[in-house]
This record gives structure tokens, sequence and C-alpha cells, in this order.
């Protein structure tokens, strides 16, 4: 069964785009855009589209995360309720580091950033601080998985924090999904990524 939108399915989300458009119309244009031709409003519906689907895109990688509570490394990894997590990933090597509040993740596409391919990950920090964006802590990635646990099916995602060295190499946390299986694991950061892996950076609060 297809997953029904929040916004009440297509219908719902058809009347609600036409009522924000018809309030919008009345207050900057209303006689601009309603004097169009019809031959002149094709284009610039499939612009008005193209651009919604576009900003739509975009909100949806935009993430927040509440960071509170008094938990163990083990604790949030088994919240996160994956089908298979790096046992590396511990109190002993990512020992969990008390802070509260909330913070907002922001999943940058690297194929709009000039990497078509692949990319380094000093090629995804640079891209961060272009952006604006924070480099993450390797607790962002933890909770990103478990409190937006279905994002990592879209798209692989990589959070740059300061690597922690894991049998020999300098690994950081990655979320994937493998066959509809949801999996939290580790990559090494002197390697290169796909660029078909989101880069996770953090708004400055």
């Amino acid at each position: 069964m297809a997953k029904r939108s929040s916004l009440g399915g297509a219908l719902g989300f058809v009347t609600l785009v036409v009522t924000k458009v018809m309030v919008a119309v009345k207050e900057y244009g209303e006689d601009v855009l309603l004097g169009l031709s019809e031959d002149k409003l094709g284009p610039v519906v499939d612009r008005f589209v193209a651009d919604l689907v576009a900003l739509a895109k975009a909100a949806s990688n935009v993430l927040r995360i509440n960071v509170g509570g008094n938990r163990t490394t083990e604790q949030v990894v088994a919240a996160g309720n994956y089908n298979w997590s790096n046992p590396s990933i511990t109190s002993q090597l990512f020992p969990w580091r008390r802070r509260s509040g909330k913070r907002t993740i922001e999943l940058v596409d690297m194929t709009q950033h000039g990497f078509p391919s692949d990319y380094s990950f000093a090629d995804s920090l640079a891209v961060l601080q272009k952006l604006g964006l924070d480099r993450p802590v390797y607790e962002d990635g933890l909770l990103t998985g478990e409190q937006h646990s279905e994002k990592q099916r879209e798209r692989p995602i990589m959070f740059p924090h300061e690597p922690v060295v894991v049998g020999g190499r300098s690994s950081v946390v990655c979320l994937w999904s493998d066959a509809g299986r949801r999996e939290l694991d580790l990559g090494w950061a002197d390697g290169r990524w796909d660029s078909g892996v989101l880069v996770a950076g953090v708004r400055k609060s």
C-alpha cells in the first residue's frame, strides 16, 4: 500500500498549494498573473512546479534532532533499531558526550557542488565551509539514525566528524541502506566517497 502524505494525499496537497497560490496572487500581482494567456501560462506553471519540487527536496534534507538525555552510546545505537550496526561503535571508542538542546542537520548533495562522481573527505569539509555549515560530531550521526530512521533509505549519509581511529584506520559514522536493511556503519576518512552519499553538516545556532 502506498504511503499517504501527511498532507492527506495528492488531492489534499494540490488543494493546499492552490489555496496558498491564490492568496499570493491576490497579494503580489493579481492583474498580471490572471491576465496571462493560456500559451504563456504553461511555461510559468512548469517553472513553478519545477521550483516547488526543488524547494521541497531541499526542505526534506533539513532535519532537526534532539540531543538531550542521559544515555550511553550503546543505548542510542539500540534505540536506532538498525538491522545491523558496526560492533566497534561503542562507548569505548565513541564515548557519549553529554549535550542538550536541538541541532539542525543539513544534508548536502555533492553532485550539486562540482563532484559528479566521487569526492574526498577534504572535499566534503570544504563544501560545508563554503555553505557556512559546521562540521558534525559523531553523536549527530547516531541521533539522526535514531530520530529520522527512514532518511537513510533514500540515500546513504556520511558524517564528516573528527575521525576516530578504529582498527588502525581513521573512521567516521555513516548511515546506509542495503536491500531495504538499515545499517549503521563506519567509513574510512582517507578513502573516496561516491557522490550518491550525502554529506551531513550542522547549521550554525
